[in-house]
């Protein structure tokens, strides 16, 4: 047999035999952990692609799918979890006080908005059970590592379809079966991942994989928010190999030429989208609109969702799926004279909802101060925390750059990212089981033999 052909046998064997052996197959036997990672799975799937069934709520109906089952389950596990461990750690609280206000507060005001606005919350909602999961499941490296798994291979899947429609349909930014944003969102944490791997020393070939497959996705989806992520967890993960004394050379440059090559495909295919910075420090148009791309649209509703705020200070307008025109159609005309050089299909159209573009613009606008300030409390509480551990800074940077593009919306992959990666943040601070903190504090590493408490509630 020719040198060529079996050298691809082996690779080809290489990569089935380890997606065999992947710590997934194993936790999956656990019932505790098995229900957190069902769950991941089912909310990486957009719900309107799930099938459902629709149950009457008031003067709407709720579509119920898979992926909601899988969520509830997921909370009972937490309650159980709960008592069982006699409450929640101390590191923990801040961030779960923050979250449960911020929770508490969209579900009260969406039901001032109506059964609409109601269903839209609570699906929203129960994406945030995919945090306290990982956060009370993910206490030995095991559980992490299979959470880890079901990311990387959505993202192997992700990028297959997402390459094969660039190759045929002429390039241009891809959502395989995710959406752009959701894409690169979760993209961005087997990246990151693979980034630890690579400052803690270990297994080479998996980090490898992940950075690989991560950086493919991430330069396809090319959302820029996600890169904005992306750069945020990796300073947050080199400052800490940094502090703790594992900063070397070949993962920094490693690091460095990764982000070099996402950050160039992504300008590549959305370089155009950068053009209002040529408005604010370049020539001066020469026509009306011609620097004119997506991200000045943004600015546009950031101005509108703004002025809601302003005249909604405290609470906001309350929870909505997307604004209702008479909550912002009065500051149209404002926005029309700020922006008189913008195209009039940038602008929110008066007679439709109109649907934030940024978690940091919805928030403020739909809760007030007081909701922006429990979402600040759980961030802080999860900033806290993740400073311990490397894995969990950085996916916590990731999640907090990928919703500066998109809002917080039930049944979105984006969503359910956030959320995880705040969960992973509070379980690898509290627990100790990232790999480079473990290698870093030069401890073994727990595994679910060892550790009771992943063989049951």
């Amino acid at each position: 047999m020719p040198v060529r052909n079996t050298q691809r046998i082996g690779l080809s064997y290489g990569g089935v035999a380890a997606i065999r052996q992947m710590v997934l197959w194993r936790q999956l036997r656990v019932p505790a952990a098995a229900i957190l990672l069902v769950a991941i799975a089912f909310s990486l799937v957009r719900a309107r692609d799930q099938p459902d069934v629709a149950v009457s709520v008031g003067n709407t109906s709720a579509h119920v799918v898979p992926g909601d089952i899988a969520l509830f389950l997921v909370f009972v596990v937490v309650l159980v979890t709960l008592v069982c461990r006699g409450g929640l750690p101390r590191a923990m609280r801040v961030a779960f006080a923050g979250g449960v206000a911020f929770l508490v507060l969209v579900l009260a005001t969406a039901a001032a908005n109506g059964a609409g606005a109601l269903v839209a919350a609570g699906k929203m909602a129960e994406l945030a059970v995919l945090a306290a999961g990982a956060a009370l499941l993910a206490r030995a490296e095991d559980v992490l590592e299979a959470i880890v798994d079901v990311l990387l291979l959505f993202t192997l899947v992700a990028d297959a379809i997402g390459l094969v429609k660039f190759v045929t349909g002429g390039g241009g930014r891809q959502s395989a079966f995710l959406g752009e944003h959701d894409f690169a969102a979760l993209a961005a944490l087997p990246l990151l991942y693979g980034y630890v791997l690579a400052f803690a020393g270990r297994r080479p070939r998996r980090a490898a994989l992940a950075i690989v497959a991560g950086a493919v996705g991430c330069t396809l989806g090319a959302a820029l928010a996600s890169l904005l992520g992306l750069y945020l967890g990796a300073a947050a993960l080199v400052l800490l190999a940094a502090l703790r004394g594992f900063l070397r050379l070949r993962p920094l440059v490693v690091v460095a030429v990764t982000l070099a090559a996402v950050t160039g495909g992504t300008v590549a295919i959305r370089g155009g989208e950068l053009s209002f910075l040529q408005s604010w420090f370049g020539k001066p148009p020469s026509r009306p609109g011609q620097y004119a791309a997506s991200w000045s649209q943004r600015l546009i509703y950031t101005y509108v969702d703004g002025r809601v705020f302003l005249d909604h200070p405290v609470l906001g307008t309350g929870w909505y799926p997307d604004l209702p025109p008479r909550e912002f159609d009065r500051y149209l005309s404002a926005a029309h004279r700020r922006f008189s050089d913008q195209p009039a299909n940038y602008f929110p159209p008066p007679d439709r909802p109109l649907n934030p573009q940024q978690t940091f613009d919805q928030i403020p606008a739909e809760l007030g101060v007081v909701g922006s300030a429990a979402f600040l409390v759980l961030l802080a509480g999860a900033v806290r925390v993740a400073a311990r551990a490397p894995l969990g800074a950085a996916w916590l940077g990731a999640g907090i750059g990928a919703i500066a593009g998109e809002a917080l919306y039930g049944g979105t992959p984006l969503t359910a990212t956030f959320w995880l990666a705040v969960g992973v943040a509070l379980a690898a601070g509290t627990w100790g089981a990232a790999p480079l903190v473990a290698a870093a504090r030069g401890v073994s590493l727990p595994s679910s033999s060892s550790d009771r408490s992943l063989t049951g509630v």
